[in-house]
């Protein structure tokens, strides 16, 4: 269990995984924490449209039928703006069905019964797309900061990076070897025994457009 260090000096548990559910009964909500793919999971019983888009989760379950016009057309609206981005698996269920390129993203089904047959592997599976998407994310994150902190910090040691990223020495250099590859113009001081920016410019923050 991975935990967040909250401003109060508390730590608050962060879950493997959540799996955010609509209009479904509170028998069907029982039979997705047992299929859960770890104990770490958390399962968030919604009662509002706004709470599928507002709160994320490896996994979300939709009734359609208890949708109402105004929901339906809000979450339609929403998902076609991040279809491409999506990290969550949206399992919809019956009817009215989404647009069609939704449908292609979504995964349809007719009833929850139809969904409960291989649940567990569901879930397995929807975990597994998101564990790729954060790893993904995280990745940048990194490499983002590296660029940042040698921009900020000409002639800054691999070590330093190193310890500023909590990552290994090696990781760091094939972050930079990436960023390189890249476009920015990353290269390594003799002299400082440092990284710098060529000229300090560095073209993710647009220096070159100055």
């Amino acid at each position: 269990m991975e935990y967040f260090l909250a401003p109060n000096g508390k730590h608050i548990p962060i879950p493997a995984g959540r799996v955010t559910t609509f209009g479904l009964t509170e028998e069907q909500n029982e039979l997705i924490r047992g299929a859960f793919p770890t104990k770490d999971y958390e399962l968030l019983d919604t009662d509002a449209p706004t709470d599928l888009i507002a709160v994320y989760a490896t996994s979300q379950i939709i009734n359609a039928s208890a949708l109402d016009a105004d929901g339906l057309e809000l979450l339609f609206e929403y998902y076609n703006e991040v279809i491409d981005h999506m990290g969550e698996t949206v399992f919809w269920l019956g009817y009215p069905k989404p647009p069609h390129p939704l449908r292609i993203k979504f995964r349809c089904y007719e009833n929850f019964g139809e969904l409960a047959v291989n649940l567990k592997y569901h879930l397995l599976t929807a975990q597994g797309k998101a564990k790729k998407i954060k790893d993904f994310s995280k990745r940048l994150a990194d490499s983002l900061l590296i660029l940042s902190l040698i921009r900020l910090h000409p002639g800054i040691k691999t070590r330093e990076l190193a310890e500023k990223t909590e990552q290994s020495i090696r990781t760091v250099q094939r972050y930079i070897a990436t960023l390189q590859a890249t476009g920015e113009w990353i290269e390594y001081n003799t002299a400082s025994k440092g990284w710098e920016l060529q000229s300090g410019i560095s073209v993710l923050f647009g220096d070159h457009l100055k």
